[in-house]
């Protein structure tokens, strides 16, 4: 979200500049696009209880939203906050996934107090006296970013609104209790007319986080997976019959059954749900493929013995179903192989990709991309457009293939050291492509002196490049320290230390020079844990 539709004289156009210095994350709040909302009919009840909380004073004006994985909690976020934003009282919003940034727990009060800003002149006014006496608080801690950024301002500015922070679970946090949350806990009081909604997994840091003494008594727990399952169930089957009858209305060339699907079929699909609405969303790509019957595919669900299978094993053996039937009839063990390069890069992108730049990162045919991913589709987005991004439908599904246990047929398993490894090397086989003064600019430019330079940087530098540059260390770092690649993988890197100024020189130009040091201490630390004689003395001198 950006300020331009609120923002339009002089004055105000200086205070955006001012408020760019708070380094937002774009694209965070529940505008993105690319988050769906409840059917309607759907989980209404919960929905009132939430409006209920926002409505009223009282208390406890933090509601935590806990639910297992594949239980609606975005999906229900997102209704809710087009439903405050209707009733004039959605403040801001963040969503921790996807991408790298929104998942770093340092750009979450930045933003949002730039969201604030543009819906709240009082509050602007207050946030940019803070700015500028203090233009580096988007790199302060986060206690003093929750307090100069949102308590203070809020306080002085008298706003009444909801902040919303949905999937807290997917923030990278290595502290035993939420970090977020910790920091919350102590200024949540003061706050009586802000309300906080916060979605996430009871994974054990969060619980944790809700459970200190300063923050417990401030919050409201609604815990999905503990909704009645006569509710649950009869809102999954609302949800199907819609989805699956409007399948039947877009295929009429063909001859379906009368009616379709028949109500025993809806009441069995129900059943393997199991509660969880991101097995009957699953169900329904599966089922509505335009290369496929969608009866056929409906009696292959129906046939498959797993109505006994409850919550992670029900969609565990979805996805297997899944996956056996997009590569049925194949026996080359070349084609998993690459698939497994395929679609592992996928999941473990740091932030999506493209088809185009999956395709010259990995230095294959886009074409074998497509074929790859052709009857994947209720698992994976594919946008026809080669050059949007290839997403993910759920979170569960990369867990899926990432867990051996879950995930049982070596075929399909995606072992994340191995891919972290290959995409590493193939990081650096890219860069290796660099030329000397990308975008052609005299001798001594600053950056600051180029006119329009991120949209220069984008006519002379791919995508796939920006990427292999910014997240080469990453993949490094997480790659194993030993091994058949190990030669190779040193090679590269002393290659790419050498001529450090052309990669340096993109990041400069994408004003990201602070990730180039995040990224040596990275090589670093992975170079610390590397022995062997293939470790030349000298190959650490070059990261300094």
């Amino acid at each position: 979200m950006t300020c331009a539709d609120h923002l339009s004289s002089q004055q105000e156009t200086a205070d955006l500049e001012i408020l760019e210095k708070l380094e937002p994350v774009r694209n965070a709040g529940y505008q993105a696009g690319h988050h769906s909302k409840c059917l309607p009919g759907t989980r209404q009840s919960i929905l009132l209880d939430i409006m209920f909380w926002a409505k009223n004073t009282q208390d406890q004006n933090v509601f935590w939203l806990n639910g297992l994985a594949g239980t609606g909690k975005s999906t229900i976020a997102q209704s809710f906050s087009e439903m405050v934003v209707n009733n004039g009282f959605l403040g801001a919003s963040f969503c921790s996934r996807d991408y790298l940034d929104r998942r770093e727990l340092k750009n979450i009060f930045p933003t949002l107090a730039y969201q604030l800003a543009c819906h709240y002149p009082h509050f602007r006014n207050d946030i940019i006296k803070v700015i500028k006496k203090d233009p580096t608080l988007a790199h302060t801690s986060l206690i003093s970013q929750l307090e100069n950024l949102l308590v203070n301002p809020l306080s002085k500015a008298k706003v009444s609104c909801v902040i919303i922070i949905d999937a807290l679970d997917e923030c990278i946090d290595d502290q035993p209790a939420s970090a977020i949350l910790s920091v919350l806990g102590q200024f949540a009081g003061q706050l009586s007319s802000v309300k906080f909604l916060i979605t996430g997994r009871p994974e054990p840091r969060i619980c944790t986080g809700f459970r200190l003494p300063l923050l417990k008594p401030l919050t409201q727990v609604f815990l999905l997976h503990k909704v009645k399952p006569s509710s649950v169930n009869k809102d999954i089957q609302l949800y199907l019959t819609q989805r699956l009858t409007a399948i039947a209305k877009q295929r009429s060339d063909l001859e379906l059954p009368d009616p379709w699907p028949h109500d025993d079929e809806i009441a069995a699909l129900t059943k393997k749900s199991s509660g969880l609405f991101i097995f009957a969303s699953t169900l329904v790509r599966f089922i509505e493929s335009e290369h496929h019957d969608p009866n056929e595919r409906l009696q292959l669900v129906l046939s498959e013995s797993g109505t006994r299978h409850e919550g992670r094993a029900g969609i565990d053996s979805l996805y297997s179903q899944i996956l056996l039937h997009a590569f049925s009839g194949v026996d080359e063990s070349e084609v998993f192989t690459s698939m497994r390069h395929i679609l592992g890069a996928i999941i473990l992108a740091f932030n999506p990709l493209s088809r185009k730049d999956l395709a010259i990162i990995l230095g294959v045919p886009t074409a074998l991309i497509l074929t790859t991913l052709r009857h994947l589709h209720s698992v994976i987005l594919v946008p026809a457009d080669e050059t949007k991004e290839i997403r993910i439908f759920h979170k569960s599904f990369p867990d899926f293939l990432q867990d051996g246990d879950r995930c049982s047929n070596p075929r399909f398993h995606i072992d994340p050291e191995t891919h972290h490894i290959g995409m590493a090397i193939s990081c650096l086989e890219l860069v290796k492509g660099l030329k000397i003064n990308l975008c052609s600019l005299p001798p001594f430019t600053m950056n600051r002196d180029v006119v329009d330079l991120p949209q220069l940087l984008e006519d002379k530098v791919d995508k796939a490049m920006q990427y292999a540059c910014t997240y080469w260390a990453r993949y490094l770092r997480l790659s194993p320290v030993s091994g058949s690649h190990i030669e190779q993988t040193i090679i590269l890197t002393t290659d790419m230390l050498k001529s450090s100024p052309l990669w340096i020189e993109v990041m400069s130009l994408g004003n990201h020079l602070e990730e180039v040091i995040h990224s040596m201490n990275m090589v670093l630390d992975w170079l610390d844990q590397v022995s062997g004689p293939l470790l030349q003395p000298n190959i650490k001198r070059l990261v300094y």
